[in-house]
């Protein structure tokens, strides 16, 4: 395994060196790639927060209706919404209902990762492992008025 790109271990080495390779992974930013069963079975030991730098280029798409002194937000790729009288209480309600899809995605990963939802695992990854502000910043970017019927009519 030492053409590897990616540091490579077997798991019983690396389980008897885990201390060793957390701080290789944590302090020296280096992804490990652990296998098993001749490397039929593979895992990335990877730092949080190198991971959400990693996945940076993952965005949600956010759609926003204000209608009658209400406002949706939406994902439509995912089918959540949030919805408020202000932005502001549309986009809390949202992220809770983002939180809460994202613990049932990482909860029943082989569920989702099966379907067509498989997609979403990346934005939500890096949702999931972002502080509040950045999971905040992560919707505030994204949101893109949607037209309305009366904003159609209007136009």
């Amino acid at each position: 395994m030492s053409d590897a790109i990616v540091p490579t271990s077997d798991f019983s080495p690396a389980k008897a060196r885990l201390s060793d390779v957390m701080t290789q992974v944590f302090h020296g930013h280096q992804p490990q790639l652990v296998s098993r069963h001749r490397g039929k079975e593979q895992m990335l030991l990877v730092r949080p927060d190198d991971l959400v730098a990693m996945l940076a280029d993952q965005h949600l798409e956010v759609r926003a209706v204000f209608d009658a002194g209400e406002v949706t937000l939406r994902v439509p790729e995912m089918g959540v919404l949030g919805f408020g009288n202000t932005l502001d209480e549309a986009t809390e309600d949202l992220l809770v209902e983002l939180r809460a899809y994202a613990a049932r995605f990482f909860r029943e990963p082989a569920r989702f990762m099966a379907s067509g939802r498989a997609t979403h695992a990346g934005v939500l990854l890096r949702f999931a492992l972002s502080t509040e502000e950045a999971q905040r910043r992560m919707l505030s970017e994204a949101v893109e008025p949607e037209a309305t019927p009366a904003l159609a009519a209007a136009g």
